[in-house]
Parts: structure tokens; C-alpha cells; sequence
């Protein structure tokens, strides 16, 4: 039967692996490649220019133990289906080692973000110490064996039903702790709370022993990621299985007056449309915002005015580009069957939108150009430059896609 289940979950593994192949190929495009490419160019040369004149009263081992504990948490990957709340159910009794290979799956799709992480840390607490780093070994080494403990408890913790975010609480605070006493005070007691995480993972799994399998829980835990894999993947395809949702966010109604009189109709109708559905929308706007905050930071910290000037520029074109694919949403939705007009009023409507979105990303990103470089604040007409021709890209590319469609 052991045998079974891991034929089961490699099955259900090649599957996650073959999707995310065919979706790869429309993220890593030619263009989206190169701007991660210039975007690591321009990270590494700030991250050099910033460690030679590094600030010194900054606890950069709080802030490190902070962000590698919070990545520490790593999700539990069951790849379980609705289905399997009923066909599994005669099996539960040898889905242990199902769950032992999740772990281990779960484990390894993940490490790579923390090894990562290590690997960026460490040239400033090298350079802060004097290029001693026997305790940064320590701490590598707590990084690397904290998140497969964590997967331990949680799923016993899961099996017995309790509160999820009381276990990441005190995962958080165990792990940070570690964390924070090796990198700040080169105490190696702290490798004392491994043992007791240990104890906890023996304590915890002969209580979970006779324990039925939470099937509810584990199936939505894996929808969720799923949900959030589409989410992303979206922005660059059209993705069959994602429900859109909506969001109400009323303190922006400001940006959505209700068209009256001669403006409530096919010309606008769609300029309309396309803010609203940027606007109320759960995934569309949250993704674009979080691009807007990290070109933002970047700006900000890369103290390299042209370096600031192209990460700016990288981000207006990539943010706007992407918005091609909510075109396809709302273009080919429910609306046009409810109101037909010409595709050409859409494409129009599509592009007083961009404009808009163009403009208000160029002032954010003026603003915040001008407050650090106030001296070379005309150069920030790039921005907008860029903005215009991404636009004009693509909205020439809408038209002959409309026109191939015609044909």
C-alpha cells in the first residue's frame, strides 16, 4: 500500500510539474526574462555600492531573523483534489506515507527562496563582523533545518484540529529567537530551542497518532495555493480555472463616478468598465500596487540616480505590458454579449484607461525620483516617455490581434 500512495502522489506531482511547464513558457517570455535580468543587474550593483557605505545603526539581525523566520513558515503542499474527500477515504489508513513525501515536497519547493536568502544576508553580517562568520554557518545551518521542523508540528497540528495561527505564532517566535541570538550575540544556547521543537514534534505526534485525517482542511489548504498560483499566472495568460472575485474598497469610489446624461453611453461605456473592473477587482489591483511599492523601494534605496532611473522605467513597461491580459478579461467577458459595440470602441476605451493608469504610475514615480534626486528631476520625463511608447506598443498590437480575429 505504501507503494500505492507514493505512485499516487508522484502521479499527482508530475501533473503540478507539467502545468507549471506549460504556463512557464508565457511568464519567462522573451521580454519579462530580460527585465528580470537587468532588474538582478541593477540589485546587485546597488547591493554593492550600498555595502561599501553600509549604515551602522540599523539592527540588521533583527530585520534579517524577522524576514528569514517569516519565510521559515514554509506551506504545507498536500496536491490533494475535491475528489479525494471521498475516494481517499478507504485509503486514510495508509496516506502516512503520502503525507511523508508532502512534507518532503512541500520542503523542497521552497528551500531554494531561503538558501537565497542566506546568500544575500551574508555579506553584511561578513563585512560587519570582520569577515568572521563561524556563527553565520550556525545560523545557515538553523535555516535549513527550521522550516522541515515547522512542516512536523504544523501537520500534527493539523491533525489535531487546533487554531493554524497559534502554531505559526509560536513557530514565528521560536525560530526568530534562534535566529536573532546567533546573529546578534554569537550565542550558540540558542541552538537549545532545535531540541525543544524536537520534543515538541514527539509530543505532538503520539497525541496525532490515532488521529483521522482533517481531509477538509487539507484540501483547502492546497486549493488555496492553487488559487494563488493562477493569480499570478493570469497576469500573463488566461488561466481556465480561476474565479474572479471582487472587492468593495470604498475609499476608492472617488474614482468611479457613475456616468449620466450624454455620457452614459457606447463611447464611455467601456472606459467605465475597464476602471471599474481594475478597481473593484482582487487580483489585478493588488498585483499592480505590489509592483508599484517595490519599484518604489528600489528607487529609493538604489542610491544611483540612473540605476533608480531604469528600475522606474523597467517597471512602467512591465506593469503596463502586462495589462494586456485584462484586456482579454473584461474584452471578451459577459459585457460585450450584454451591450454589443464595436471592437474598436473597446480597444479605445482600453486606451483611455492605460493612459490614465500610465499617468498616475509617472507621477508616483516623479514624485518619488524628484524627493531623492530633486537637482535631475527633469530626467523623470522618461517615465512617461516610456509609459507612452509601452502604450502605443500595445494598443497596436490589440488592433492587429482584433483584426486577425475579423478575418
Amino acid at each position: 500500500m505504501n507503494d500505492e500512495a507514493l505512485s499516487l502522489f508522484k502521479s499527482r506531482q508530475q501533473a503540478i510539474r507539467k502545468e507549471k511547464n506549460y504556463y512557464n513558457k508565457f511568464i519567462f517570455n522573451g521580454h519579462f526574462t530580460v527585465f528580470l535580468l537587468i532588474l538582478l543587474g541593477a540589485f546587485i550593483f546597488g547591493y554593492g555600492q550600498w555595502l561599501q557605505h553600509i549604515p551602522q545603526h540599523i539592527d540588521y539581525a533583527l530585520f534579517a531573523s524577522l524576514v528569514v523566520a517569516i519565510v521559515s513558515l514554509f506551506p504545507i503542499r498536500t496536491l490533494l483534489k475535491d475528489a479525494d474527500r471521498l475516494f481517499l477515504l478507504p485509503f486514510e489508513k495508509h496516506m502516512e506515507h503520502y503525507m511523508k513525501v508532502s512534507l518532503i515536497y512541500s520542503y523542497g519547493s521552497r528551500i531554494v527562496l531561503q538558501v537565497i536568502l542566506i546568500i544575500v544576508f551574508f555579506p553584511i553580517f561578513n563585512k560587519l563582523n570582520h569577515n568572521q562568520f563561524g556563527f553565520y554557518i550556525a545560523f545557515a545551518a538553523c535555516a535549513l533545518i527550521y522550516p522541515y521542523i515547522g512542516l512536523l508540528i504544523r501537520w500534527d497540528w493539523l491533525k489535531l484540529n487546533y487554531n493554524k495561527w497559534i502554531i505559526n505564532l509560536l513557530l514565528f517566535l521560536f525560530i526568530a529567537l534562534t535566529y536573532y541570538l546567533i546573529l546578534k550575540f554569537h550565542n550558540y544556547v540558542a541552538l537549545v530551542i532545535v531540541l525543544l521543537l524536537i520534543g515538541g514534534i514527539i509530543l505532538l505526534k503520539s497525541k496525532a497518532r490515532l488521529r483521522l485525517f482533517p481531509w477538509e482542511k487539507m484540501i483547502a489548504i492546497e486549493h488555496q495555493h492553487h488559487t494563488n498560483y493562477y493569480k499570478f499566472v493570469n497576469m500573463f495568460t488566461d488561466v481556465k480555472h480561476l474565479r474572479e472575485s471582487a472587492v468593495r474598497r470604498s475609499y476608492l469610489d472617488f474614482l468611479l463616478p457613475v456616468p449620466r446624461g450624454k455620457k452614459f453611453n457606447e463611447n464611455r461605456m467601456y472606459l467605465f468598465l475597464f476602471i471599474r473592473s481594475f478597481v473593484r477587482g482582487r487580483d489585478v489591483f493588488t498585483i499592480i500596487l505590489r509592483l508599484v511599492v517595490i519599484a518604489l523601494i528600489l528607487m529609493i534605496w538604489l542610491s544611483n540616480p540612473f540605476v533608480s532611473l531604469i528600475i522606474g522605467c523597467l517597471f512602467m513597461y512591465i506593469i503596463l505590458l502586462q495589462m494586456s491580459q485584462f484586456y482579454t478579461q473584461q474584452a471578451y467577458g459577459l459585457w460585450p454579449q450584454v451591450w454589443p459595440v464595436s471592437d474598436t470602441k473597446v480597444i479605445k476605451g482600453y486606451e483611455q484607461f492605460l493612459y490614465r493608469l500610465m499617468l498616475i504610475i509617472g507621477i508616483i514615480f516623479t514624485l518619488a525620483f524628484t524627493i531623492k534626486y530633486p537637482t535631475m528631476f527633469f530626467f523623470s520625463f522618461f517615465f512617461f516617455l516610456v509609459g507612452l511608447l509601452t502604450k502605443r506598443s500595445a494598443i497596436k498590437k490589440l488592433k492587429y490581434q482584433e483584426t486577425l480575429l475579423r478575418d
